[in-house]
């Protein structure tokens, strides 16, 4: 393959993947609370289409989370 690789301990490997399943939760969670923000800010505007997109978003983002909840094992 010739490239260089940079070894890393199976702990350390271990250590940075939780760590960035966890961020991925954060973010995924950070995402819902503005979908929801955005789909209230619609129905006060009334504005059916914006908040059937941010709906769909929202409903995304839970798939997401469940996904990511999920794979922990």
């Amino acid at each position: 393959l010739g490239g260089q690789y940079i070894s890393l301990s199976p702990k350390l490997t271990a250590e940075l993947l939780l760590a960035e399943h966890r961020r991925a939760v954060r973010v995924v969670k950070q995402e819902i609370k503005w979908q929801a923000a955005r789909i209230a800010e619609e129905q006060q505007a009334h504005n059916a289409d914006g908040e059937a997109i941010h709906n769909y978003a929202l409903l995304v983002a839970h798939d997401i989370l469940a996904a990511l909840q999920k794979g922990r094992t």
